[in-house]
């Protein structure tokens, strides 16, 4: 409640009580601010380890093992798909040996390599279907002999 200013000290306490509330209410303020930026910084860093793990990072994941994102994607995503797809009832050992072999073997496949086979892939399904097609005559719009005048 408000308290009745009657001369200057009364002014200057009530100075005083307002600076002590207006700290303890900067100080709640700044704490909540701490908790909302931690919450709000945690999905952040996990999106920016997540991007430096598939590659879309400032040079971690192509030094750390040299790979890109399609390679990143490929060591975790064949193992997966190997276990689930073509071998769904082997045993520990084998979905184990699987997942070694794949991912040693993801190790040469990189964007690049992707690039080119399916370069060459669509350079071969071009070069099947011009030989199918016929060449069209070409129609000859000029002035037809018959129409000249001696």
């Amino acid at each position: 409640m408000r308290t009745k200013i009657q001369n200057i000290e009364d002014l200057r306490a009530e100075i005083d009580r307002l600076g002590q509330v207006r700290l303890e209410m900067e100080t709640e303020l700044k704490i909540e601010v701490v908790k909302i930026s931690a919450k709000i910084t945690a999905p952040f860093l996990l999106l920016s380890k997540l991007y430096d793990f598939l590659g879309f990072g400032k040079g971690k994941s192509e030094s750390k093992e040299g790979g890109d994102w399609l390679s990143s994607i490929l060591r975790i995503g064949l193992p997966v798909l190997m276990n689930r797809f073509i071998y769904p009832k082997s045993g520990f050992l084998i979905k184990t040996f699987i997942g070694l072999l794949s991912q040693n073997a993801v190790k040469s496949i990189n964007k690049d390599l992707m690039i080119t086979i399916i370069e060459k892939l669509s350079d071969w399904i071009k070069s099947t279907g011009n030989k199918s097609k016929k060449n069209p005559e070409m129609a000859d719009y000029g002035i037809p002999p018959d129409s000249e005048t001696f």
